[in-house]
């Protein structure tokens, strides 16, 4: 590898590697398949990557980068700390829209492997674009809390609420289709009535005592 430079045969590697991932697990997706996919032998695999772990690694970096890009964009510093989070929660909604597979992955890793779990928390821990985004969200929770526009909360504590309602949404939408039996009812449908409902639910949850206002348009 030279430098920065990324070979087409790396790229198709790394396009393999997430597709059989994503389909198969980590344990069961071998490289003798990932090669078989991605069009090139195993040595080259093994060139490249090394090991399966770094494959995983490297794919989840870039969609770490990627969902914290969707997720930055989102936020203006000028603007209401109810329509930033509306913005916000509808960002995630588009990434895992577009990557519908990964947050099954993910739970399966995450609660299987503890290695996993480490890696991961040295990923937030040291992407410069994550500490970013954690910061800018920081500081509008905190502006937020000295106007008295919302009740005390840590910052970290409305990532996680946010974050877990909007995965968990994923995660169990084809259950909670077929259990509620509405014909005609899809995925997509729900997810958008789920987007609406958790929006409104961390927004109402945010304001102060007595306040019951509807979400994105500030403090009526």
């Amino acid at each position: 590898m030279n430098g920065n430079i990324i070979s087409s045969t790396e790229l198709n590697i790394l396009a393999a590697a997430e597709k059989l991932f994503l389909e198969k697990g980590f344990k069961a997706a071998s490289t003798t398949e990932i090669a078989r996919e991605a069009g090139c032998n195993q040595a080259l695999v093994h060139y490249y990557f090394r090991t399966k772990e770094n494959l995983f690694n490297k794919i989840f970096y870039a969609k770490f980068e990627t969902v914290m890009d969707f997720i930055d964009r989102s936020i203006r510093d000028d603007s209401d700390i109810f329509n930033s989070i509306s913005s916000i929660i509808g960002a995630y909604f588009h990434f895992l829209t577009e990557n519908p597979k990964i947050p099954y992955f993910l739970f399966n890793e995450l609660t299987q492997n503890r290695e996993r779990r480490k890696y991961i928390r040295e990923v937030f821990l040291s992407s410069k674009r994550g500490q970013t985004v954690f910061s800018r969200l920081q500081s509008m929770v905190e502006r937020a809390n000295r106007t008295g526009t919302i009740r005390e909360i840590d910052p970290l504590d409305l990532i996680i609420d946010g974050m877990s309602l909007v995965v968990f949404s994923f995660i169990a939408a084809p259950i909670f289709i077929d259990l509620l039996g509405r014909d005609g009812n899809t995925a997509s449908e729900f997810l958008e009535h789920r987007k609406k409902e958790i929006t409104t639910l961390l927004i109402n949850g945010l304001r102060p005592a007595g306040e019951t206002s509807g979400p994105g348009n500030g403090r009526e």
